[in-house]
């Protein structure tokens, strides 16, 4: 078993990975929604950004952890389980944050990677406390 504060760092590299892939097609598509109503556009990109997000996280946490079979389901629910509630935090700064900028004429691109690298902040605190609640690396 590997120590805890490996397992912890690899957690938050794929958490960067993940935000990364997320946070480009969705500052990419705020312009081809730029015409849209401020909430659709906030809404469209949040929706977008979640689609790049949890679809590399997964696959980063399935190569990661694909050797052990015999805690991998366990893994996954914790590891989903931290993430999914620091990402009800995420997406309600996100999301207020994203349209509060809209209401107040910021570009939709500069908007949208505003309110990510904010609500982002506040998501890694939150996912890395949530993760270490649930004990998802127990040693």
């Amino acid at each position: 078993m590997k120590p805890k504060h490996v397992e912890i760092l690899k957690l938050n590299k794929n958490l960067i990975i993940g935000a990364i892939v997320g946070i480009t097609i969705s500052a990419s598509s705020a312009q081809l929604f730029a015409q849209e109503e401020d909430y659709l556009l906030t809404t469209y990109t949040v929706i977008i950004e979640y689609a790049g997000f949890f679809s590399t996280l997964f696959v980063l946490f399935y190569l990661d952890n694909r050797k052990n079979k015999a805690t991998f389901r366990a893994d996954l629910i914790k590891f989903f389980s931290s993430v999914g509630i620091s990402e009800v935090i995420y997406v309600i700064v996100r999301w207020g944050l994203g349209y509060y900028l809209q209401t107040l004429d910021y570009d939709p691109s500069l908007a949208t990677l505003v309110s990510q690298l904010v609500g982002w902040a506040i998501f890694m605190i939150a996912v890395n406390i949530v993760a270490k609640m649930l004990r998802l690396y127990k040693n």
